[in-house]
């Protein structure tokens, strides 16, 4: 029984001494881990920013290009019906929105389900103006029977969007 105490006077104090140093350097340990994660994030900020900001200056530049005015004066085509009108505006729209797609995971989804949204009422305006066409009507007709309709509307949902766009990058870059 001697023998134990006398073995437990060195080995309990060795044991405590053991784990307080292990607790010393687990906490160490935890500090440069979170140090790290942190220069890992302040670098992806770096190279994420720019990105960003190219992606809100995109989805704007979407937005401005899917006004019925912007689509009916790029693909104006005077020798076109109605109804090749209506189907190249969507086209074209379609391109747009499409080309832009990955721009979604840089703004929140609210902001991108606007977004959408937008592209979907301009799609259904020329959808709606399309059917109001007779079959002899030009392209020329069409456009200002779409661009009169788009104007008539009381909350534009190109304009509105513009605005949570703007409102968002300003937000997110504390401007």
């Amino acid at each position: 029984m001697n023998d134990f105490i006398e073995v437990s006077k060195y080995l309990v104090p060795l044991i405590v001494l053991l784990i307080a140093v292990l607790l010393i350097l687990r906490h160490f340990s935890d500090k440069e881990k979170t140090k790290q994660r942190y220069d890992i994030i302040r670098a992806n900020n770096k190279l994420i920013t720019p990105v960003r900001l190219q992606a809100y200056e995109r989805v704007i530049l979407l937005l401005e290009r899917i006004k019925p005015d912007a689509v009916a004066l790029r693909v104006q085509k005077s020798s076109f019906t109605a109804k090749q009108m209506q189907i190249l505006m969507l086209e074209t729209i379609r391109k747009e929105f499409n080309h832009n797609l990955s721009q979604q995971i840089y703004l929140t989804e609210e902001t991108w389900s606007a977004v959408v949204n937008a592209k979907e009422q301009i799609t259904r305006l020329i959808n709606l103006t399309g059917t109001e066409m007779s079959k002899e009507s030009k392209s020329a007709e069409f456009t200002r029977a779409l661009i009169e309709m788009y104007n008539d509307f009381e909350t534009k949902p190109i304009e509105n969007t513009l605005r949570l766009v703007k409102k968002e990058a300003i937000n997110f870059f504390g401007m």
